[in-house]
């Protein structure tokens, strides 16, 4: 068994130790995983690789999954699951990998490994000569070239479609001898590319030859996408493709600005999963229905998972695994069961990004029984309550510290709609511990992290107030340092009747995260009855300048985005100075969908883009499918 003593840095709760082997109890037994195909496969060829375990000790048996180059070090690709089986297919680069099954009995701790110790991927291309292979989606394509010529540091892809403007890939460094393979991505369906490589030497960019290649056509159905106020000469034209999280039932979409589909995801749990945060290089943080490390429940975003752009699993882990280790930090038992007092991270929702480090901030939720007198709870009023636990993950997807919410935030403060959750029901974590409702104190939506002081940015929907907490790039006290919106820390210079923002959505800095803070203001408090609200109203693109010394905050730009959003949204600064704000709940006629609006500094609204048949949680407007959107 795992064995972690816990370090209490201030506040912000921190992992350290090494694993310990536990006593007389038997081992699992653990065959020599099998594959799906045999040795040697082409490049981007996928293998299932199948675990098989027993143990003569009671319990179940969970997975854990580990694969690198067979002369090299391996890495978690999936952590301690039920699931026995692994898809794998390597897209980067060619050679022997090793595969590494160990296999736990959850009940008794012990774990046990064998191997695959050599699977080879053959390189695709041929002799000096580039190529181009269809990826398993139809929009997706790899392009593999032989090594950079001499003197080359770097290169990328250059992809032009006939009549219209390029876009370009990641870059990939020049290593001596090694062939490099790009995964290219943002390509119209049924339609011809010309795919030319390009190779910095230091002072300027070198053209490989032009590889002609047609994209093929989706066999599923894609949302419809149309564009009501069509991109004008005045528009911004360096964000040219939106990926969208779309709700279900329609799938993950990226369309370019003129609404054609550019790339799509298909989870193999067949369900529609929440995409996060696109990270730089291409992959996506999404959150996917699934199996965990307990078998307690297979659904209900149990899985935090990185995806390439050819829709592979890059990594995972799940809602229990992480739970264990919380568990474990905490000294908090956690029962997540109908009965239960305390269910440590139930499920992950909302928010996965990517930090400078290579770390990942998760959000997860707790649920907890309280008969204190919290929120009107007593010994015979038992009160459920959700609230959420921040994750910190290394490279591994390993716990290395947590942030939990009802030790720094006052439970009293309920949620200012008195919003509640129960089982499935839609953005809501699953409700593990009671038959009936549970209140939804926070509600928890997004995490920004400010480069420029190391902290993170808080979004707290159901308190209508964003809040900045000491994370300190990791080492920090998790204290509030400041709560904005209505009740918190700040004055507002406004003589607006209603000048706060509710219910907000994506909130971050846009200068080095000091000055301007731009988010979705949904408004669902403002447009609420009187006297808590208005009585109407639309949703706002706000912009403010924030003094966090003195406390003061002034709007720089608050638009009428002409339909009302009473969830979801973005808000996102363009390289031309515009905003690109999405309503991803809009209730206009004649049905709800999610709109995106460029927006000028003038507040003027400009291109319109609307996809319907589905809502849209975020809407990342990109320069290509490599590069995300950054607030700072």
């Amino acid at each position: 068994m795992v064995l972690r003593r816990k370090l209490f840095i201030s506040g912000w709760t921190v992992a350290s130790g090494a694993a310990l082997c536990g006593g007389a109890l038997a081992m699992p037994v653990v065959g020599v995983p099998s594959t799906s195909v045999q040795s040697p496969q082409r490049l981007g060829t996928t293998v299932a690789i199948t675990a098989n375990a027993t143990d003569p000790d009671p319990g179940t048996i969970s997975y854990r999954f580990d694969i690198g180059a067979a002369r090299g070090g391996t890495r978690m690709v999936r952590d301690f699951s039920v699931d026995s089986t692994f898809p794998y297919t390597p897209m980067l680069r060619e050679g022997a990998y090793t595969f590494v099954v160990t296999a736990r009995n959850n009940s008794t701790g012990q774990t046990a490994s064998n191997r695959v110790p050599e699977f080879q991927f053959t390189s695709l291309v041929v002799g000096n000569t580039p190529v181009v292979t269809p990826a398993a989606n139809p929009l997706v394509a790899l392009y593999s070239s032989p090594p950079c010529a001499s003197g080359g540091v770097f290169m990328r892809l250059n992809v032009l479609i006939a009549g219209g403007l390029p876009f370009q890939t990641n870059s990939l460094a020049c290593k001596a001898g090694q062939n490099l393979n790009f995964i290219v991505a943002g390509m119209r369906a049924a339609t011809n590319y010309a795919i030319t490589s390009q190779t910095w030497n230091g002072s300027a960019f070198v053209a490989g030859p032009a590889i002609n290649y047609t994209t093929g056509t989706p066999t599923v159905t894609l949302a419809a996408v149309s564009e009501p106020v069509p991109l004008s000469s005045t528009d911004d034209r360096t964000e040219r493709f939106m990926l969208m999280s779309t709700t279900a039932p329609a799938l993950p979409l990226a369309v370019d600005v003129s609404g054609h589909p550019v790339w799509y995801y298909q989870d193999p749990s067949g369900v529609t999963p929440t995409v996060t945060r696109p990270i730089t290089g291409g992959n996506i943080l999404i959150l996917a229905n699934g199996a965990n490390s307990a078998g307690s429940s297979v659904g209900a975003l149990q899985i935090l998972r990185e995806i390439d752009l050819a829709g592979n699993i890059v990594r995972e882990t799940n809602a229990t695994r992480v739970s264990e280790q919380v568990s474990a930090l905490s000294g908090i038992a956690s029962s997540c069961q109908l009965g239960g007092s305390d269910c440590l991270v139930g499920a992950f929702h909302h928010e996965a990004t990517r930090l400078p480090n290579g770390h990942t901030l998760a959000l997860t939720d707790e649920e907890k029984i309280f008969t204190d007198g919290t929120q009107g709870s007593s010994p015979a009023n038992p009160v459920d309550i959700i609230g959420d636990i921040m994750i910190d993950l290394d490279t591994n997807f390993q716990v290395v510290g947590y942030w939990r919410a009802f030790d720094h935030l006052n439970a009293n403060r309920a949620a200012i709609l008195g919003e509640t959750c129960v089982s499935n029901q839609g953005g809501c974590p699953p409700v593990i511990l009671v038959s009936g409702k549970a209140n939804d104190w926070l509600h928890g939506n997004a995490l920004y992290f400010a480069p420029s002081d190391g902290s993170v940015i808080f979004s707290i929907r159901h308190q209508d107030w964003v809040v900045k907490i000491d994370y300190g790039n990791g080492t920090g006290t998790g204290k509030i340092l400041w709560t904005l919106g209505l009740g918190g820390d700040f004055a507002i210079n406004s003589s607006d009747p209603y000048p706060w923002f509710s219910h907000q959505h994506d909130p971050g800095f846009l200068q080095n995260g000091t000055t301007l803070l731009a988010l979705f203001d949904n408004g669902n408090t403002r447009v609420s009855a009187p006297p808590l609200g208005l009585g109407s109203g639309n949703s706002r693109g706000y912009v403010l300048n924030v003094d966090q010394v003195n406390k003061t905050v002034t709007p720089v730009l608050s638009v009428d985005l002409g339909v009302y959003s009473l969830a979801l949204g973005t808000a996102e600064l363009l390289s031309d100075g515009h905003y690109h704000f999405e309503a991803g709940f809009a209730s206009a006629p004649p049905a709800p969908a999610g709109e995106s609006i460029e927006v000028y500094p003038d507040a003027t609204l400009g291109f319109t883009q609307k996809v319907s048949g589905t809502l849209c949680y975020r809407n990342f407007r990109m320069v290509n499918l490599y590069a995300p959107p950054s607030k700072d």
